[in-house]
């Protein structure tokens, strides 16, 4: 009964410090956008992404966990307590329907973790012992000492021990219940882009939406969820840019530094945080100047992580060690690069066919091209995206000596991790074929 009641706890804490320090109102201030109202998920979305960027601030600080934890509770409460009229939603029935059903969807999955407490291979063997640093209060330096992959991005792992270090019970699978809640959020969020007929269309999309991308193995341990979720967060924001029009600086700013996450979850995220975030700037309408400035802050975002890395934590490194003369002999063998794609390609479909969200993916860009629908800028970047997604994962591929063995067990969590930044190829095709729509 006791660990019932501390789940429930659980589930409470995170409504409360992710209430904090944003509100709709703030937000609607602060960005002005013409043809975009933030709500009250967008609210509790980008608390969300605020509360990360503290724990990785937090994190080269050496912050005591309990501390930082109980601090950041009490002002969320106090924020709570004094703000509480910018927190009231219109109690429409809908509104009230779709709260409760997020409640049951997390409540849930929460128990769901709690009867499968097994941790699967990379989350023993890869995070758990980065876990356990933070968790012990040791400092961060101690990250280069971890007997597998030092090098491994840290942020993932210290959410993790935050939320297990101060659960009621102290269980390690209450710091696993932040990924959950990252998830279902983004789900939530991400549906709440179109106008539906009625509530039930809204929660048959979600239902289809949580069917076709939950897999509760990637929950016992694996980091793909933060990358999953983080990247839904920004294709929510960057399909509300007017890509033609002028662009609020801020917005674009906003929309960078949750790309910029993916950095700190997984080394690939880095490759991600490049693509996509180079490819928003370059697509939508800013000057030259403001284009450059841009990317040069990109770059900047890069050369910090490269710094605190190397120079804080101690070490920067890569799993395998490309060797561009070794790629090139590759690529330039026309044997070993028909036998390198062919195996490639098929563990690619084979990944598509076992997260069907991508076969759906493929379907809603099948029906544009068949119904002869001209792509718009924003169905261009995303279409562009992918390409040049699937373009980093084939070159990637080429570096690793034991390919057989890496396409057997890593490919299809590459393939899953970044298929939610396609969930809106999906959302635009419903709207434009007018289906759900009011």
């Amino acid at each position: 009964m006791i660990e019932i009641f501390s789940i429930f706890l659980q589930l409470i804490i995170f409504l409360i410090i992710f209430s904090f320090p944003f509100t709709p109102k703030i937000l609607n201030n602060s960005f002005n956008l013409s043809g975009y109202k933030f709500k009250i998920i967008d609210a509790h979305s980008l608390n969300i992404i605020f509360f990360l960027y503290l724990c990785l601030i937090g994190s080269f600080l050496t912050v005591n966990l309990e501390l930082l934890f109980k601090s950041y509770l009490v002002v969320s409460i106090i924020y709570l307590f004094f703000s509480y009229k910018n927190f009231r939603f219109n109690l429409k029935k809908e509104n009230v329907i779709l709260f409760f059903f997020f409640i049951i969807i997390l409540i849930s999955i929460f128990f769901y973790i709690a009867q499968n407490l097994k941790l699967e291979w990379d989350g023993v063997n890869h995070w758990l012992e980065k876990v356990l640093i933070f968790f012990n209060g040791k400092h961060i330096e101690d990250l280069k000492n971890v007997t597998t992959h030092p090098y491994y991005p840290h942020l993932g792992s210290y959410i993790w021990a935050l939320f297990w270090k101060n659960s009621y019970l102290g269980y390690e699978y209450f710091g696993r219940f932040f990924y959950v809640y990252l998830y279902i959020t983004s789900i939530f969020l991400i549906t709440d882009n179109i106008n539906f007929k009625n509530i039930f269309y809204k929660i048959l999309i979600i239902l289809f939406f949580l069917i076709i991308t939950f897999e509760p193995y990637l929950l016992a341990g694996y980091q793909e969820y933060l990358i999953f979720s983080t990247l839904i967060f920004a294709t929510k924001y960057i399909s509300f840019c007017n890509f033609k029009n002028s662009q609020s600086y801020k917005f674009i700013f906003l929309i960078l530094m949750i790309l910029y996450l993916n950095c700190w979850f997984k080394d690939e995220g880095l490759f991600y945080f490049i693509i996509f975030s180079s490819l928003f700037i370059l697509m939508i309408n800013l000057s030259n100047q403001s284009k450059f400035t841009f990317l040069f802050f990109i770059t900047f975002l890069l050369l910090i992580q490269y710094m605190l890395q190397k120079y804080i934590i101690g070490i920067y490194d890569f799993p395998e060690k490309i060797s561009l003369t070794d790629i090139i002999f590759d690529i330039t063998n026309f044997e070993i690069l028909i036998i390198k794609l062919s195996k490639i390609s098929f563990h690619i479909f084979v990944a598509f066919a076992k997260y069907s969200l991508w076969i759906v993916i493929l379907i809603s860009i099948f029906i544009k091209i068949f119904f002869k629908q001209k792509f718009n800028i924003i169905e261009r970047y995303f279409s562009m995206c992918l390409l040049f997604n699937l373009i980093f994962l084939i070159g990637i591929f080429f570096t690793f000596k034991n390919l057989d063995f890496m396409l057997r067990v890593s490919l299809d969590r590459l393939i899953f991790q970044t298929s939610g930044f396609y969930l809106m190829l999906i959302l635009l095709t419903l709207d434009n074929l007018k289906i759900f729509k009011k």
